[in-house]
């Protein structure tokens, strides 16, 4: 759904840890300022996101010192902020003019080496990914463990119970989160790992804590349009998220590997692909994973295949995800542009995980497929 991509986007761009730091703007009231060690002479850019798209509202020029301030003309807003070093060095805010908030961090750690001071909204929301970040990666192990076949039942079976027992624990500690942070805007960083069906009250819940005080973003709205969908009728629901449907002809994807080289999708006419878009910044996308890598394995020597294309915009995490999340097909393309990937420009992509299932013919069989669905579709397929 649009809210869990937009707010899972927004999650996977906070920094993973929060500290407090001196600065050298003490006595300035407003504004945002820091200490960047090894960015001297570079300029640093405040960003506000407009639709969910982020767009350039000021900047500054670091001096000699490392020192910069950012005392935006007009004043901000209580909103998401993006702080901007270069395309891949950035901490989202949450802030506004009544806030003086500091900064001290490196140039190449921007993210990892920050420490943050004078926004109790940004500090929450960052202390909150820290904490829920090793219960991910926690998650994206056992799922991996579930999948060797080298392990015996009884130590698959300890595996899928702690899957579970860690699984609730997050659910709960994004629970917690909203009932201890609202009015705060940083609990839309728990809802993007909630379910609006399984747990509507909390939505509801965010909802009204937040209209006083946010209900002018964007990300308010999306809120509200969520829960409203759980009112439809199943039936008069659609499928967003893509262009192109089952019996249409699938469009060409040529992009490159990480290693440079081209790949193209109709090299692989004659078999079953799942074109999959994905990034390694992505939550659910990762939790995806070891889904895919099962059916990989089950069907690979009976034509099946997996293209991804992924949404990064670094190729070194890129691929770190690829071999930590153990993606043995070959096909891996991008052209890290982000969002703004050609692929899912073209095939009409506004969330991820996102899958389309291609036929033999190259024509799309069915689109939004995850988990049990996968498993059913291919199971369909191949007869087994």
């Amino acid at each position: 759904m649009k809210i869990q991509k937009v707010t899972t986007h927004l999650l996977l761009l906070l920094t993973a840890s929060v500290f407090f730091a001196c600065n050298n703007f003490s006595n300035i009231e407003s504004g945002i300022s820091g200490t960047i060690d090894g960015a001297e002479g570079e300029t640093i850019y405040l960003q506000r996101f407009v639709n969910n798209k982020a767009v350039v509202t000021d900047s500054a020029l670091i001096n000699d010192k490392g020192q910069f301030l950012i005392q935006p003309e007009n004043g901000l807003e209580l909103n998401f902020y993006k702080l901007m070093l270069s395309n891949d060095q950035y901490i989202v805010l949450v802030t506004d003019s009544t806030e003086h908030l500091s900064i001290e961090t490196s140039a190449d750690n921007f993210e990892e080496d920050a420490q943050v001071k004078g926004s109790h909204n940004t500090c929450r929301l960052l202390d909150f990914h820290r904490s829920l970040t090793k219960k991910q990666e926690k998650l994206i192990e056992l799922k991996a463990q579930t999948n060797n076949p080298k392990l015996s039942d009884d130590e698959r079976q300890l595996a899928q119970k702690q899957l579970i027992e860690i699984a609730g624990e997050r659910r709960q500690e994004c629970l917690k989160f909203i009932d201890d942070e609202l009015p705060s805007p940083a609990v839309l960083a728990a809802l993007s790992e909630l379910d609006v069906n399984r747990d509507k009250d909390h939505f509801i819940k965010v909802k009204e804590g937040l209209k006083s005080n946010f209900s002018h973003t964007y990300y308010y709205k999306m809120v509200d349009q969520q829960i409203q969908k759980t009112n439809q009728p199943k039936q008069e629901r659609q499928q967003p998220n893509t262009k192109y449907g089952a019996g249409m002809e699938a469009p060409q994807i040529s992009m490159q590997n990480p290693k440079g080289e081209t790949m193209n999708l109709s090299d692989l006419r004659g078999k079953v692909v799942m074109i999959d878009f994905w990034a390694s910044w992505c939550g659910p996308c990762r939790r995806e994973n070891p889904h895919v890598v099962e059916a990989y394995k089950k069907y690979n020597k009976e034509g099946f295949e997996v293209f991804s294309v992924s949404l990064d915009k670094q190729v070194d995490k890129w691929e770190q995800a690829i071999e930590k999340d153990g993606l043995l097909w070959p096909y891996h393309v991008s052209d890290l542009l982000g969002w703004q990937n050609a692929a899912a420009q073209n095939y009409g992509v506004s969330s991820i995980p996102h899958t389309v299932l291609v036929g033999r013919d190259g024509k799309i069989i069915a689109t939004h497929l995850r988990g049990s669905a996968l498993s059913a579709q291919l199971s369909e397929i191949f007869g087994h």
